[in-house]
């Protein structure tokens, strides 16, 4: 009964932090949210999410679509995935994860640059918007940021700490910044 009442009380807190703040709401949420409601959230606002996937609070997202109930559309993940505490999904373009991947805590999932409002965003930096794809059984150590436009390759190793800035080729090992093929 206590836990009716309980999954009753955060299916209401995240009822009203999305009437009142929308996605900000959510994401908010997302920081503090116990793990077992992400997934069926993130469902429920627009992601595509497979089976038994593993998600855990604190999770970051940034640039949701502003589209009513489909703020988390550009993010698929498929089954039996793995995410780590403090991960940073940037959702600017889309982000599709296969099956078996393991996003190790403090990743950061980008797929835009813009400089903003400084100068540089007019002719030196250019704003790009790019998908990231981790193909199956892919698997990203801790801190890892992979940059957008990207291809993880399948069973690839990203060393933690790496920052990926060209695809890399199924079963290779990479580790560095930039990161460097280590072994094939």
């Amino acid at each position: 009964m206590m836990r009716k009442i309980v999954r009753w009380l955060f299916r209401l807190v995240i009822f009203v932090a999305y009437r009142s703040y929308k996605a900000e709401g959510l994401n908010a949420l997302f920081l503090v949210l116990p793990a077992n409601f992400l997934a069926p959230t993130l469902v429920k606002y627009g992601a595509g999410i497979g089976e038994n996937v593993e998600m855990h609070t604190p999770i970051t997202f940034h640039n949701v679509s502003a589209e009513p109930d489909h703020h988390y559309s550009n993010l698929q993940i498929g089954c039996d995935c793995y995410f780590g505490r403090e991960v940073f999904i940037d959702l600017a373009d889309k982000i599709i994860v296969e099956n078996k991947v393991t996003v190790s805590m403090r990743v950061m999932l980008l797929t835009h640059t813009h400089a903003g409002k400084s100068p540089l965003s007019n002719d030196r930096l250019k704003p790009t918007y790019a998908p990231i794809i981790l193909k199956q059984g892919c698997y990203l150590g801790a801190g890892a940021i992979i940059l957008p436009g990207i291809t993880i390759g399948e069973q690839a190793i990203i060393g933690a700490g790496a920052i990926v800035t060209h695809d890399v080729p199924a079963c290779a090992v990479v580790a560095g910044s930039p990161a460097r093929m280590i072994k094939q």
